[in-house]
């Protein structure tokens, strides 16, 4: 069997690992265990590779150079990744790996507009973390958002009152808040759900070979029961 490494093929005796970037967004990954606990969408990558005879290396870097990084084929892969537009020049798309729900987060002391949809916050006084695919999101459809460098630090200027939303997942941002102690300063309405992937450089040489071996083992994941074995650990 084959080991595919960084940029190459190595014999099963001589493997190296396949680099795979991501940033610290718990509970997908994080980049400092809890509880002995990597992140379900850490965790999951990294068996679904075990199963097809590779070993997988999560590196933790800021997320413009790991979006920057595997774009320019340095690395052969990103974690945990949205599908937009832009992104698919780029990347090539695993199966699902995980779900979020996004909307829009507010001050409790706040009233906030009706909103239904992600749209009716153009017009309002909103943020989100740069890079980030909602960030695009927000551009894509004119609402002029604010970008911030990281979740915590947008949840903590909307505390302030510098905007009136914050667009973000809900899942990893909650985790956030309830760290820091901020649960009950906050309201939510959810707008849409997204999918994450893990994504693969159009410009790395192995991509192509990685991804339909991933998503093979990815799928003995789900079939066997260890994907939800692995989230049930984070509920």
């Amino acid at each position: 069997m084959l080991i595919f490494g960084f940029g190459r093929s190595v014999l099963a005796d001589t493997p190296e690992p396949v680099t795979i970037l991501a940033v610290n967004y718990p509970p997908f990954e994080m980049d400092e265990p809890v509880d002995g606990l990597h992140g379900f969408d850490h965790e999951t990558v990294v068996e679904a590779f075990h199963r097809v005879g590779i070993e997988a290396r999560i590196i933790y870097v800021p997320w413009t150079r790991a979006v920057s990084d595997t774009r320019n084929g340095l690395s052969p892969a990103l974690l945990s990744c949205a599908r937009n537009a832009e992104r698919e020049r780029d990347f090539l798309f695993s199966a699902p790996i995980s779900q979020d729900t996004y909307g829009l987060y507010y001050r409790k002391d706040f009233k906030p507009p009706e909103i239904r949809k992600l749209e009716d916050v153009i017009g309002q006084s909103v943020a989100s973390v740069s890079g980030y695919a909602s960030l695009a999101k927000l551009i894509e459809i004119g609402a002029n958002p604010v970008e911030v460098q990281s979740e915590t630090m947008g949840f903590k200027m909307l505390a302030l009152g510098r905007f009136d939303f914050l667009y973000s997942g809900k899942q990893s941002t909650d985790f956030q808040i309830m760290q820091l102690g901020m649960t009950d300063q906050f309201g939510f309405v959810v707008t849409e759900n997204w999918d994450y992937h893990l994504c693969f450089s159009r410009r790395h040489p192995l991509s192509e070979t990685l991804l339909p071996l991933f998503d093979k083992g990815l799928a003995e994941l789900r079939a066997d029961g260890t994907y939800k074995t692995i989230h049930d650990r984070y509920r």
